[in-house]
């Protein structure tokens, strides 16, 4: 932007009457920064993306890897809700952040177009791009602060009912507070008698601490789970082995597996080599499998 410019036009911001939004299409790339580098399409097109992408968490995550690991409704929904007001706090602070920002904007392009002094107007152009640039920052923010606020209400949404009104998760029961417990000591013994065969002392320790009826709940959970998590993945091994011993005898040097297009169909490329499942997928498909 050159300093005979409009000072209400932005090559950050391309809609400065609509800075108090979360529209992440607005932002762009500074102009002296792609003359600077003299980026091709390609790269701008890259570091445009990097700039308007949610960076936040996918509402994947905010399920799965938040709320699920609560183990019981009336945990996830209050795991949900305590996000939820860490979301609505950053939301409210990015957009007064914004609101701020707008009134900097005005106030520096009144003092600029009053200011008589050439170098007094080239800082104040620096101040304004640089805000500009925050404006574009703090929209990113809004964004996702919208987002994940939407991912936790739906969270709630999901447990929330006549039976189990909101204000049954809003209050302490003290019988949820037990099963929760009792749920989750339970899953983390099971994960220790799983990978070392014996519950650890951190686990045994805090679970010596509960009521004995207690005690014998977590404890027999914990066996379910491992028995049954071991019986599941050995199944699994069973279903692979003869794949796995062909690898071992096909005279072939070492392997090792990596995830790379895993995407694709959930299967290790390695393994879709040795049950010949990668050729089957080149085979043209107009013509019919040998019988």
């Amino acid at each position: 932007m050159s300093l005979n410019s409009d000072a209400n036009l932005s090559d950050i911001v391309s809609d400065v009457r609509n800075i108090i939004s979360s529209d992440t299409n607005e932002i762009h790339l500074s102009k002296s920064f792609v003359d600077e580098f003299g980026l091709n399409k390609k790269d701008f097109d890259i570091l445009s993306a990097s700039m308007r992408f949610n960076s936040g968490m996918t509402e994947y995550e905010c399920e799965h890897f938040v709320a699920d690991p609560q183990l019981t409704p009336w945990r996830k929904v209050r795991q949900a809700l305590m996000e939820l007001e860490t979301r609505y706090h950053a939301y409210m602070e990015n957009r007064n952040s914004l609101r701020k920002a707008e009134i900097l904007r005005k106030k520096l392009v009144i003092s600029m177009d009053q200011e008589p002094d050439e170098l007094n107007k080239e800082l104040m152009q620096i101040d304004l791009e640089k805000n500009d640039y925050d404006i574009s920052i703090w929209k990113r923010k809004l964004r996702q602060s919208e987002l994940e606020l939407k991912y936790f209400l739906n969270v709630v949404d999901k447990y929330v009912d006549d039976e189990h009104p909101l204000e049954y998760f809003c209050e302490e029961q003290p019988h949820e507070v037990k099963m929760y417990w009792i749920a989750r000591m339970g899953k983390q013994a099971a994960m220790d008698v799983y990978v070392t065969g014996r519950i650890g002392i951190g686990n045994i320790d805090s679970i010596a601490m509960m009521r004995e009826e207690d005690q014998y709940a977590t404890l027999n959970i914990a066996m379910q789970y491992s028995g049954l998590l071991s019986a599941g993945i050995g199944k699994i091994q069973n279903e692979l082995k003869p794949q796995l011993d062909k690898m071992m005898i096909d005279g072939s040097a070492p392997r090792i597996p990596t995830f790379d297009n895993v995407e694709d169909n959930l299967d290790l490329k390695l393994y879709e080599q040795l049950t010949g499942n990668e050729q089957k997928s080149i085979q043209s498909s107009d013509k019919p499998e040998t019988e």
